[in-house]
C-alpha cells in the first residue's frame, strides 16, 4: 500500500509518522510520536467539505471512555487538514467476528453491545449521529470497545440535509430511510440492531451480490430471527422494524433491553486465539474496503435506472435499424413490409429482454417465476410477430379484410389455418424465451461484457424450435441478432468481487 508521506517525515510540526496503517475514500491514517514521545495516529483528509471539517471541530472535545480520542485539527504547510488523535493498537469488531463465523457468546454480545451503545447514545445526547456504525470502526483494546469514525457525524436536525444526502455509508448497515435522506438518530439505533444480530450469529441479517439487491432487502424484506437466541429476537426485531417510529427511541433504551435479557452483564474478558490459521491474501487491491460502500444520492436512483433503460431501449432501437438493413440484401428481403417485419421483430424482442432484465436488476436465481414469466413475454411477442408477418384475423370486417388482401405481399402469406399458425408463433416465441436465460444477457454483473455463449445458446434453440415450428429463417435470425444487440446496449460493471470475511485483514485504526 502506497503513502504519501514515508516514515520519519515531518508534515505537521511536533509530530514525525512512523508509518502508514491505513487508507481509504477519505485519505491516509499514519502512526506517528509527537516530540514528546506520545503515540498518536494522525489522519490526513482529503476531499472534504468544510461541513466535514466543522464536524471534526465540533467533536474535539467529545470524551467518552468508548470513544476513540480526538485531540486536535492541524493544517500542513500544503494546507491540507490533519486530525491528530487516539491511536488504537487493538484490533477492529470486524476482525474478531472473522474469527468466530458463528457468533459470540450470549454475555460477551450483551457486555461489547451496553458497551457500544453507551458510546453511541452519548454521541445521540450531543446532538450527533454517527451515520456509519459497522464492526470495523468499532475497536477493541484491553478488553474495552472503542468506537471510531465519528469525527465526521453530522449534528442531529442540522442546516446542510441535501450535503449530508452524499455521505458514504457501508450498504450492510444501513436504515431503509437514509435514501431519504434522513440522518437522525433512528438510522444508528437501526445500525446497532444489525450489528448485534452478527455479533450473535457472526452474518448480517441481509445479504446479496449488489448494493442494489442489499438496500432492496433493507426496504422489504424481513430479517430471519430464528438464527438468534430466542430472547434476543424481540429486541432485535425492534431495532430491525422499517419504521423508524416502531424502533427504540434511544440507544440507552435499547441497552436496558439487552441488559434485561440475563440479568447483571458479567465482565466477560475475550481471549484471542493465540495461533490462528495462515490465511490466503485478499483478493482486493490493497487500499480497498473489506465491505461494499457506496454513495447514497436519494431521489435519483429509479430515476437515473429508468434514464439507463430508456438509453439502452433507444440503443437497440438504433442498433436493429441497421442489422435489419445489412439483412435485407443476403436475407432476399424484396420490399419494406419484409424489412419493417424484422426490424420491429428484433425491437420487440430486444425490448421484451432489456425491461423485465432492469426489474430483476442483479438480484441471484434461476427460478421457475422467472422463467415462465419469460414465457409469457415470449408469447405476446410472437403474437406481436405473428401480425407483422401478415396474419389476418378471420373476425376482421369484411371490407377491411378485402382491401388489405388486394396488397399482392398480404395476399401470399394470408394463412389458410389461422389456429395452426397462431399456435406456431405462440409456442416458437414462448418456448424459446423460456429456454434461453436472456436476462443474464442483459445482467450489469455478467461475467463479460460480450460472450458468444448466449448467441450460441440461442442460434441452438432458434434452429432446434424452427424445424418443429415452421418460421421463414428471418424470424430465427432476428432472435440471435437480438442476443447480439441485447449484450451490447446493456451496462456492463463487472462481475462482484467475493472476499470471504475470513480473509479480512485487522486493521490497526479506522478513519
Amino acid at each position: 500500500m502506497k503513502f504519501i508521506y514515508s516514515s520519519g517525515q515531518r508534515p505537521l510540526d511536533g509530530y514525525t509518522l512512523k508509518r502508514g496503517v491505513g487508507k481509504g475514500g477519505f485519505g491516509e491514517v499514519y502512526f506517528g510520536l509527537s516530540d514528546g514521545g506520545k503515540e498518536v495516529a494522525l489522519k490526513l483528509l482529503q476531499g472534504n467539505s468544510d461541513i466535514e471539517l466543522r464536524g471534526v471541530a465540533q467533536c474535539l472535545n467529545l470524551k467518552h471512555p468508548n470513544l476513540v480520542s480526538l485531540f486536535d485539527l492541524k493544517t500542513d504547510a500544503q494546507g491540507d487538514p490533519w486530525v491528530v488523535m487516539e491511536y488504537v493498537a487493538g484490533e477492529t469488531l470486524n476482525v474478531v467476528l472473522c474469527r468466530h463465523p458463528n457468533g459470540l457468546t450470549p454475555d460477551l454480545a450483551r457486555q461489547w453491545f451496553i458497551e457500544l451503545a453507551e458510546a453511541v447514545g452519548y454521541l445521540h445526547d450531543h446532538g450527533i449521529v454517527h451515520r456509519d456504525l459497522k464492526p470495523g470502526n468499532i475497536f477493541l483494546e484491553n478488553n474495552r470497545l472503542k468506537i471510531g469514525d465519528y469525527g465526521l457525524c453530522k449534528f442531529i436536525g442540522g442546516t446542510d440535509g441535501s450535503r449530508q444526502s452524499q455521505s458514504v455509508g457501508t450498504v450492510h448497515y444501513m436504515a431503509p430511510e437514509i435514501a431519504t435522506g434522513n440522518y437522525n438518530k433512528q438510522i444508528d439505533v437501526y445500525a446497532a440492531g444489525i450489528i448485534l444480530f452478527e455479533m450473535l450469529t457472526g452474518k448480517v441479517p441481509f445479504e446479496g451480490e449488489s448494493v442494489g439487491e442489499i438496500l432492496m432487502k433493507h426496504l422489504t424484506a424481513q430479517p430471519d430471527l430464528t438464527k438468534l437466541p430466542p430472547e434476543f429476537r424481540p429486541v432485535v426485531a425492534k431495532a430491525l422494524s422499517k419504521d423508524p417510529a416502531q424502533r427504540y427511541g434511544s440507544m440507552g433504551e435499547m441497552a436496558r433491553a439487552v441488559e434485561a435479557l440475563g440479568g447483571p452483564v458479567k465482565n466477560v474478558r475475550y481471549q484471542p486465539d493465540r495461533a490462528p490459521k495462515k490465511e490466503k491474501p485478499l483478493d482486493v487491491l490493497p487500499g480497498e474496503p473489506d465491505e461494499p460502500m457506496m454513495t447514497v444520492v436519494p431521489a435519483c436512483s429509479w430515476r437515473g435506472q429508468v434514464a439507463e433503460l430508456c438509453g439502452s431501449l433507444g440503443l437497440a432501437t438504433m442498433v436493429a435499424a441497421v442489422v435489419s438493413i445489412l439483412w435485407a440484401v443476403p436475407g432476399e428481403m424484396k420490399n419494406l413490409t419484409d424489412i419493417g417485419s424484422f426490424f420491429f421483430q428484433t425491437i420487440l424482442v430486444c425490448w421484451g429482454v432489456l425491461i423485465p432484465a432492469k426489474l430483476w436488476g442483479n438480484s441471484k436465481g434461476d427460478s421457475w417465476k422467472r422463467r415462465f414469466a419469460m414465457l409469457g413475454v415470449g408469447a405476446l411477442i410472437g403474437g406481436a410477430a405473428l401480425w407483422l408477418n401478415g396474419y389476418l384475423p378471420r373476425t376482421m370486417p369484411v371490407e377491411i379484410s378485402q382491401s388489405l388482401a388486394q396488397t399482392p405481399h398480404v395476399e401470399a402469406v394470408m394463412p389458410t389455418g389461422n389456429l395452426m399458425q397462431v399456435a406456431s408463433y405462440l409456442c416458437y416465441f414462448g418456448v424459446i424465451f423460456f429456454a434461453v436465460r436472456w436476462w443474464k444477457m442483459a445482467a450489469p454483473r455478467r461475467q463479460s461484457r460480450f460472450s458468444l455463449f448466449p448467441i450460441l445458446a440461442t442460434g441452438f434453440w432458434s434452429l432446434i424450435l424452427f424445424l418443429i415450428f415452421p418460421m421463414n429463417m428471418s424470424t430465427a435470425i432476428g432472435l440471435i441478432a437480438s442476443a447480439v444487440i441485447v449484450q451490447l446496449v446493456s451496462p456492463w460493471d463487472g462481475p462482484i468481487v467475493q472476499v470471504s470475511r475470513k480473509k479480512a485483514k485487522p486493521r490497526l485504526l479506522s478513519a
